[in-house]
């Protein structure tokens, strides 16, 4: 960096001087064409001259600063040249006030110019530091409505999952919100463009983002170092809270992905309440029951699956599916009643026909129940050719073969039902090899085969 580069970055503080000045010569023109015994005119005429040299030189000196570049092409343009332009006035209102006869209207209306020349200048300046919307951030709400400014964009309630992407949908408004007043089309700071995805990773001229590795990757380093240090980030305003800097942690960790899903991606504990807090998501693992939505079942499918002898009621409240339980009617045929289950087969969840004196032939009935979850069948005289109707049953996640007539053929049965967490085969033939052969084919299967007590001591 040379001496005239490091001129330039005095800039603003150079700027503000000549725009108090300026502006008190403009207050004092007024009051001497309105109160002439003041004699204020030398006064008025020497204000406008410091004016002019100290706006040249901050001009100058902003000049020099835009040399670096990272400034949006047409803010920059208007800035440049309405200061230029400023400086000119000034020096105008200077030459003007010389004479021995002032032209009044001229210097009028050429110090209102003057204020509001400075005035939008001075605006455009600062969109170029904070942002474009940095003046509308605060503003009164009638003044947000005027300008058609969204407040709070930044922040939006989520609820599917599936839907949301991590960067689109839970990192890009933090940026947009924390990072892009200097790193964005408009300005570029370091050379870092984070509304441009590849420019992102690039990096700028600092480092890049690495991928699965937030540690090393720069814009991490820079948004957790010490605040006091000159390279932290955001060097003025609203630093990243503790939840948006894990956010970007485990976008980094993630694989910095601009297409990913929160679905597609493993949601630590933590990143879960952050997504609950922040957005009202809810990443916590869904049951399939959960995640499933079905009909409502029909009155009537109800009044005649009740008139087999079930009882059939919802599992839950807000939910479609429902716990259907065999009542032990002994004039009833249970083979025949399971029949009329299949009207509900897509509703049922929950099956208990214990005791039931259920037989095989019943058993293909439940084949048709595609959604069952619990299935109890104990104490009944099912064999292996009833456990083979359930093969087909892909979300059975517990099921019930207590005190059947099974046997260790069951287990190649049962092998394809992956979602199987918990089987009871207490007081049957299904023996401890086949046990572990089922275990084998389904990982985190419990089988219940009995309990074993201890013998008392002699």
């Amino acid at each position: 960096m040379d001496l005239l580069d490091w001129f330039g970055r005095f800039h603003p503080a150079l700027v503000h001087f000549p725009i108090g000045i300026l502006v008190v010569g403009v207050i004092m023109q007024f009051i001497a064409y309105r109160k002439p015994t003041l004699n204020l005119d030398k006064a008025v005429s020497n204000l406008y001259l410091i004016g002019f040299v100290a706006a040249f030189v901050a001009a100058f000196a902003g000049w020099m600063l835009a040399q670096e570049g990272g400034y949006q092409a047409d803010t920059i343009f208007w800035h440049r040249w309405l200061g230029i332009l400023m400086v000119v006035l000034a020096f105008g209102l200077y030459w003007n006030s010389r004479k021995n006869e002032v032209n009044h209207k001229t210097m009028r209306w050429g110090g209102i110019a003057l204020v509001l020349g400075l005035m939008y200048t001075g605006h455009l300046g600062g969109e170029m530091t904070h942002g474009p919307e940095y003046l509308l951030e605060s503003a009164p709400d009638f003044v947000k409505k005027l300008a058609s400014y969204e407040e709070g964009a930044n922040y939006t309630v989520l609820s599917d999952p599936d839907s949301v992407r991590i960067y689109d949908d839970l990192l890009r408004p933090v940026l947009e919100t924390k990072c892009w007043t200097c790193h964005d089309d408009n300005l570029t700071k370091g050379g870092l463009n984070m509304s441009s995805e590849e420019m992102l990773l690039e990096g700028g001229r600092n480092g890049s983002v690495i991928e699965g590795t937030a540690e090393e990757s720069e814009i991490f380093k820079r948004v957790t170092m010490d605040p006091a240090r000159r390279k932290y980030m955001p060097p003025k305003g609203t630093p990243l809270s503790y939840q948006e800097v894990k956010l970007l942690e485990w976008w980094i960790e993630t694989g910095a992905s601009f297409d990913k899903r929160v679905t597609g991606v493993e949601v630590p504990e933590n990143i879960q309440a952050i997504l609950l807090a922040r957005h009202e998501l809810d990443t916590k693992p869904k049951t399939f029951l959960e995640k499933t939505k079905v009909e409502l079942v029909p009155e009537e499918v109800m009044m005649s699956i009740a008139a087999e002898g079930f009882s059939i009621k919802p599992i839950a409240m807000n939910s479609n599916f429902v716990d259907v339980q065999w009542k032990g009617i002994d004039s009833l045929s249970v083979d025949k009643a399971a029949a009329a289950l299949a009207e509900a087969s897509t509703q049922i969840a929950w099956l208990d026909m214990g005791n039931a004196n259920l037989s095989d032939a019943g058993m293909m009935h439940l084949s048709k129940l595609e959604n069952l979850v619990r299935l109890k069948v104990d104490n009944n005289p099912v064999t292996d050719a009833g456990v083979k109707h359930l093969e087909n049953l892909k979300h059975l996640e517990s099921l019930n073969l207590y005190s059947t007539k099974i046997s260790d053929i069951s287990a190649d049965y049962l092998t394809g039902l992956k979602s199987l967490k918990k089987l009871f085969v207490w007081q049957t033939d299904f023996g401890s090899d086949a046990a572990e052969k089922l275990q084998s084919s389904i990982p985190g299967l419990e089988v219940v085969q009995g309990y074993t007590f201890a013998q008392p001591a002699q």
